[in-house]
């Protein structure tokens, strides 16, 4: 039971579930990269929530068989039944210890009680501790027991909380996502706060990132870990990425997350493994294009106008090169995101044209009219696609914390607006075209 903590992946977003052949191929890439675990918890496989008192078959405890067997990870299993658990009830305790330990047969080497996103109530912490006690003393030795708590946000106190601390078993390790559900940070003393609600254990951070499920489904979150302090690790008890929904697109940013918990730099990782996926995931994560854009803008009242050709000469080659993306290997998992970058680079390509023509030493006013209107129309096709790439638009994400009697609260993080490198690039040429005397 003891050891090296839990550091791995945890695949437990809404949406559809991973074969196993995808299982097998994200378990060997973390594996290479030191991560040591994998803990199988897809929420729209309805054994493991919504119908969790249901077996698996003969079929698909071969699957977990192969990947235990085939994966050079610890793999892990969590169930998900408090939707609809009577924790005191011995008939779905059985139902409990009878699925738990249908997968510990196979060679399951951690087991999760996940009772996350479901209602709260009076007495739910008690409950929770006691049915937590009853399931590590049944699974014994024989695995690693975590628990996803319902109050995983947040650093408070709460009398949900307090009944963990006091009731679960110290060896059990508890589940913390951070401030809120998807954080652009999270901060060594955030960990320790967390600790300090449970009584001095210290949290295992389920980490959603690269996660992109539900209202973040239109993006694909190619970029590196960012936001997360060094020593973060260390004063957590353990810690799991919440990947994508397509997990080869998912490898890249878990290979920054494994860099991270080796200690070295995850975007100097990133970029030393993006290879010929760079200009396709910066695309993605749309902070380099961002980053360009930014400087153009900033160079625009350079009196000499070096500065500014320089700047302009950065955009163009990197929209030159994002309009023939690629994204070997990625086939079918990225196919409308690559397509969505070809068609916005093309216009990017185009708006760069347009400030060279009014930034040149003699623009003529026909041709920056006839280029400012072509721009102008593709710019307003190429919003109009059903996937968003050079940074959200309007785009909205499950920034959510919890209050002390474990209800919902909407942080103002959660809605992103005007962070799009195109949108910025052309607004600022049409309105270098507009002041042309």
């Amino acid at each position: 039971m003891g050891g090296a903590p839990v550091a791995g992946v945890i695949e437990g977003f809404y949406g559809r579930p991973w074969s196993w052949d995808e299982r097998l191929l994200v378990c060997r890439h973390v594996a290479e990269r030191g991560m040591t675990h994998y803990l199988y918890a897809p929420k729209d496989d309805p054994k493991h929530r919504a119908e969790w008192r249901v077996p698996y078959d003969r079929d698909e405890l071969a699957g977990f068989e192969r990947l235990v067997a085939e994966a050079p990870v610890t793999v892990g299993f969590a169930v998900s039944p408090g939707l609809s658990m009577d924790y005191g009830s011995p008939e779905d305790r059985q139902a409990l210890a009878a699925k738990l330990d249908a997968l510990l047969a196979v060679g399951v080497g951690f087991v999760c009680l996940a009772l996350d996103d479901i209602p709260r109530r009076p007495g739910l912490g008690e409950a929770h501790a006691e049915v937590t006690t009853w399931l590590r003393d049944h699974v014994g030795d024989r695995a690693l027991l975590v628990l996803v708590p319902t109050d995983y946000v947040g650093c408070e106190a709460s009398d949900y909380l307090d009944a963990l601390a006091a009731g679960v078993p110290g060896d059990v390790p508890i589940a913390w996502t951070g401030m809120s559900v998807v954080n652009d940070a999270i901060t060594v003393a955030e960990a320790r706060r967390r600790a300090g609600a449970l009584g001095g254990r210290a949290p295992l951070l389920w980490d959603n990132y690269p996660v992109n499920d539900a209202v973040m489904a239109d993006r694909l979150f190619t970029g590196p870990l960012r936001g997360r302090e060094p020593g973060l690790f260390e004063a957590c008890s353990g810690y799991l990425a919440n990947p994508m929904v397509q997990p080869r697109c998912s490898l890249l940013p878990l290979a920054s997350v494994a860099a991270w918990l080796r200690g070295e730099d995850p975007e100097a990782a990133w970029a030393a493994e993006a290879g010929a996926l760079r200009t396709f995931a910066e695309a993605c994560d749309g902070a380099e294009p961002r980053r360009l854009v930014a400087a153009l803008t900033a160079a625009v009242g350079d009196p000499r106008g070096a500065d500014r050709a320089e700047a302009l000469a950065a955009v163009r080659a990197w929209f030159d090169a994002a309009a023939g993306c690629e994204a070997p290997g990625l086939e079918g998992e990225a196919d409308a995101w690559v397509t969505q970058i070809r068609t916005e680079a093309a216009v990017g390509v185009a708006a760069c044209r347009l400030l060279r023509r009014v930034w040149g030493d003699e623009p003529d006013p026909d041709r920056v009219l006839a280029a400012a209107f072509g721009v102008a129309v593709a710019w307003q096709a190429a919003r109009k696609g059903d996937v968003t790439v050079l940074g959200p638009r309007w785009a909205f994400r499950p920034a959510l914390a919890q209050r002390a009697d474990g209800a919902w609260r909407l942080l103002p993080e959660a809605l992103q607006e005007d962070q799009n490198a195109l949108d910025v690039l052309c607004r600022l040429a049409l309105a270098e075209a507009a002041a042309l005397a």
